[in-house]
C-alpha cells in the first residue's frame, strides 16, 4: 500500500459525492483486515468540511463519544483541550491552503502524473493522523495508509450502494451515543457485505493512574525544606504545541501551575510530555521547590487528574493533598493572564508553535504585575494582610523573585510590617 493508492481512493471518492446523503451522526462499522472493527463518520453535508472519519476499536471510538457530547466547562484550558482528544485517521478533500507545501508538492505531483485537473471546491486530498493531546499529522506507517484506504474503498461502494436505495434500509441512522446498533459492513471481491448489526461501544470516562515518584534525592531536599503556603493547583496543556523532531508530530507540552492562594505567587515550573515523560515533570515540579526553598503545606488540586499525578509525592514530602470542590481565584488570574499572553484574538488552538521564552516572560510579567498591585496598596491595607501573605512576598523578594529595582520598592513598602 502507498500514499499513491491513497490518492486514487480520494480522487474516486470525490465522485461519489456520499456526503450529500449522510450526516455526521450516521455512523456504521467496517471490518478491518487487521482484524479491528472500523468505525466511520462522513462528514461535509453542513458544507463545512469534507472528510471519511475512521475510528479503530473502541479506544477510537471513545474519542468520538468525547467530542459528540462535549460540553463546555468555562475553564479555557479544559475546555480548549478538549478540542484536540480524538484518535481516528481522516481522508479529507481540503482547499488548496488548508495543505502544507509538502501535501501540495505531492498533490500535484500525484495529479500531473495522472492528468487529473485540480479545480473546484473541495479538490486537494489530504491524509491526517489525529493523536489526543498532539497537532493532526500526516498519515505515514503502511498499517495507517491500508486503514485508510479499506475505510475509502467501503465508502465508495457505499455510496454505488445508496444510488437505488436509502441509508436507512441498510440500518444507517443517526446514532445518539447510548445503546445504538449499528450496521457492520465488510469488503470482499470488490464488494461491500453486511454483516450484521453491532451495539455502538459505550462511552468511558477517563481513568487516570497514579504516578508514584521514587526520586528519593530529590524528595529528600524537598521535605526538609520549611512548609509554607496553601496551593491552588491543575495539571494543564498549555494551547501551542512544541516539536521535538521535525520528523514528528508536534505535541501540545503541559505543566503543572501552582500558585499560592493568598499571595498569588506562580511557582516557576516547566513545561513537559505529560504522556511520554511524567517523571520529568515531577522532577521539575520538586526543582522549583527546591529553587523557592518552600515545602507546600497543602495543596489543593481542581481535577483527578492532578490529584493522580501529585498524590505520591506530596505523601511522600508529607504535604496535605486534597481534590478541592471550592474557588480557586488566584489559579484563574493566572491562567487568565497565561492565556492573554499566549493566544491573540487571531489564533486558533493550532497556532504557531510554542516558544520557550514565551512561558519565563509570562513569568516575569506576571511578577511584575503582583508587585504593582502590592506597591499601589496603602500602610492601612498593607497592615491588615495576613502575617503568612507579608512573610511570602519578603521570602520572594530574598530570593530574588522580582526585578531589582521593583525589590527595592517592595522592601521598603514592606518595612515595618
Amino acid at each position: 500500500m502507498t500514499r499513491d493508492n491513497l490518492y486514487d481512493a480520494a480522487f474516486r471518492y470525490k465522485k461519489t459525492g456520499l456526503w450529500k446523503k449522510l450526516w455526521d451522526t450516521d455512523i456504521f462499522a467496517l471490518k478491518l483486515k487487521s482484524g479491528e472493527t472500523g468505525y466511520i463518520a462522513i462528514l461535509g453535508k453542513n458544507g463545512e468540511y469534507n472528510a471519511i472519519t475512521l475510528y479503530i476499536g473502541e479506544e477510537g471510538f471513545n474519542t468520538y463519544h468525547k467530542i459528540a457530547n462535549l460540553e463546555m466547562t468555562g475553564s479555557e484550558f479544559k475546555d480548549r483541550e478538549a478540542l484536540i482528544q480524538q484518535k481516528c485517521l481522516q481522508l479529507a478533500l481540503e482547499t488548496k491552503e488548508a495543505l502544507s507545501p509538502e501535501e501540495i508538492e505531492e498533490v500535484r505531483a500525484y495529479a500531473k502524473k495522472n492528468d487529473i485537473r485540480l479545480a473546484g471546491k473541495n479538490a486537494w486530498p489530504q491524509f491526517l493522523k489525529y493523536e489526543p493531546g498532539f497537532f493532526p499529522w500526516k498519515v505515514e506507517t503502511d498499517e495507517d495508509i491500508a486503514a485508510l484506504l479499506e475505510a475509502a474503498e467501503a465508502c465508495i461502494l457505499l455510496a454505488d450502494l445508496l444510488k437505488k436505495t436509502i441509508p436507512e434500509t441498510l440500518g444507517i441512522k443517526s446514532v445518539s451515543g447510548e445503546g445504538d446498533i449499528i450496521p457492520l459492513f465488510e469488503v470482499k471481491d470488490h464488494t461491500l457485505l453486511q454483516a450484521g448489526m453491532i451495539p455502538l461501544p459505550e462511552y468511558k470516562e477517563d481513568e487516570y493512574e497514579f504516578q508514584e515518584y521514587n526520586n528519593e534525592i530529590a524528595l529528600a531536599g524537598v521535605k526538609k525544606l520549611t512548609k509554607k503556603g496553601n496551593w491552588e493547583t491543575e495539571l494543564i496543556r498549555l494551547p501551542r504545541p512544541a516539536q521535538n523532531d521535525p520528523d514528528e508530530a508536534p505535541f501540545y507540552p503541559m505543566m503543572v501551575m501552582v500558585v499560592d492562594s493568598r499571595s498569588g505567587y506562580l511557582l516557576p515550573v516547566s513545561i513537559g510530555d505529560y504522556e511520554k515523560n511524567p517523571q520529568e515533570m515531577l522532577d521539575s515540579f520538586a526543582e522549583a521547590w527546591k529553587a523557592q526553598r518552600i515545602c507546600p503545606r497543602e495543596i489543593r488540586c481542581r481535577d483527578e487528574r492532578t490529584y493522580a499525578f501529585l498524590k505520591n509525592f506530596c505523601e511522600k514530602i508529607n504535604a496535605k493533598i486534597r481534590i478541592y470542590d471550592g474557588e480557586m481565584p488566584m489559579l484563574d488570574e493566572a491562567q487568565d493572564a497565561m492565556l492573554e499572553e499566549f493566544i491573540d484574538e487571531d489564533d486558533d488552538f493550532y497556532g504557531d508553535d510554542y516558544d520557550d521564552d514565551e512561558y519565563a516572560d509570562f513569568i516575569d510579567d506576571y511578577m511584575i504585575q503582583m508587585a504593582e498591585m502590592i506597591l499601589n496598596m496603602s500602610k492601612t491595607e498593607l497592615k491588615t494582610m495576613p502575617k503568612e501573605l507579608r512573610d511570602n512576598l519578603k521570602m520572594l523578594i530574598a530570593h530574588e523573585a522580582f526585578p531589582a529595582e521593583i525589590a527595592k520598592e517592595l522592601e521598603k513598602k514592606l518595612k515595618g510590617l
